[in-house]
């Protein structure tokens, strides 16, 4: 055994307290984890080696220490092992705390009650299961503020009064403008919901005035600006030239090239592809419907020699409804465009697999294509998310342009 993790037995929490005459040290295994993840990098899986290690420990009623280092990587290949012995000497520097298991976290049932559960069942406007997620925790939230207010005597309803005391409680606890603003508009949405369903939901008149009255309910301000960063066209070739695969390639010309997102490029189809007509047809998130976008010659030609390579071209009409990347999933595609700026070193805060999309119609503004062209492209729903693209060329240019 490696005479750097010997490590005395923990004598009993007690009798320790009273041998060395202070408060004993603890932390919960989150807690841990995070504290010897802080100096570690944002990529590095020793965190999660040393999770697993933890939890062997708390499981198995072990301590800490080199037995247990012992029992635990004894058929571990050395890639594993070197991460709990950096781990176990880390513990050790800080004092060998008491490590308790992560509290259990009360979760909040998925609909509070059934006018929730029926409108997030009706809503037309919650078309994906993330969307109605989102709303069902939104809602949850309110009514669990009802509940509570309802039990310390204050007079609460689903009306504006109440509402907007919600949104103030949420902003003495510190949510961020985004949040407030979302659980808000998903309150008001079941409000004109129930307004609209008011004869199956008998409702009374003062009933519907309060419901009315949590339309005037004011979010927060906002000022909407991009989060994700883009390519330069250098950088973008670079990323499109020697990739490992030509499937790979293809993600990334799609994503790039032709600005679809992720889940987007899981979704298309061998008949999807109008080499002919030079177009794209794409099924975006939340959507039902396909739209026809410009299919570019670089990216025809890449994917044409995937293909190829995968005995699919010319594309049969026996093979339309085969998928274009088979089994192909959202997280491997992130993981190919992570491995791919890494490789270059154009991975930074801000570039992800989306940067990709937002890459593709930056640059294509940069061009000289007209903002509506862009936005038709990107299938934006309004134009304000598109001028964003146009806001990051202007703070990219300001400084080099503006006369001294």
């Amino acid at each position: 055994m490696d005479d750097s993790l010997q490590m005395a037995q923990t004598p009993d929490p007690d009798n320790r307290q009273q041998a060395i005459g202070k408060t004993i040290t603890r932390y919960t295994l989150s807690q841990l984890i995070r504290y010897f993840a802080a100096n570690l990098p944002k990529s590095s899986n020793y965190p999660r080696h040393a999770r697993s290690y933890v939890e062997f420990c708390l499981k198995h009623q072990f301590g800490i220490d080199g037995f247990s280092f012992t029992r635990y990587t004894a058929e571990l290949p050395p890639n594993r092992v070197s991460p709990i012995r950096k781990f176990l000497l880390f513990y050790q520097t800080i004092g060998s705390p008491v490590i308790l298991v992560d509290p259990k976290t009360t979760k909040i049932p998925p609909a509070a009650n059934e006018l929730v559960l029926r409108f997030i069942r009706e809503a037309k406007s919650l078309r994906g299961d993330r969307s109605k997620e989102t709303y069902t925790k939104a809602l949850n939230a309110f009514f669990v503020y009802l509940d509570q207010q309802l039990a310390l005597g204050q007079p609460a309803s689903l009306g504006g009064l109440t509402v907007s005391d919600f949104v103030q409680q949420l902003k003495d606890q510190q949510y961020s403008a985004f949040t407030i603003n979302l659980y808000l508009s998903a309150v008001k949405q079941l409000a004109a919901w129930s307004i609209r369903r008011r004869t199956d939901l008998q409702l009374n008149e003062d009933q519907l005035n309060a419901l009315r009255d949590i339309h005037d309910v004011r979010g927060l301000a906002i000022e909407r600006t991009f989060y994700k960063d883009s390519l330069e066209v250098d950088e973008r070739q670079l990323v499109l030239g020697d990739v490992e695969s030509s499937r790979d390639r293809a993600v990334l010309a799609l994503l790039g090239l032709e600005g679809l997102r992720t889940v987007e490029v899981t979704r298309l189809k061998l008949g999807d592809l109008d080499f002919n007509r030079q177009q794209l047809l794409v099924l975006g998130k939340g959507k039902g419907t396909k739209k026809a976008i410009k299919f570019f010659a670089s990216c025809r030609h890449i994917l044409q020699t995937y293909l190829e390579e995968t005995s699919r071209w010319p594309i049969a009409n026996d093979q339309r409804s085969e998928y274009l990347f088979e089994t192909l999933k959202t997280y491997q595609i992130r993981y190919i465009v992570d491995k791919q700026l890494k490789k270059h070193g154009l991975k930074r805060t801000g570039m992800s697999a989306h940067s990709l999309r937002h890459t593709a119609g930056q640059l294509l503004l940069d061009e000289g294509v007209s903002l509506e062209h862009v936005q038709q492209h990107l299938r934006h729903e309004t134009l304000e998310t598109t001028q964003f693209y146009t806001k990051k060329k202007t703070l990219k240019t300001y400084f080099q342009q503006m006369p001294d």
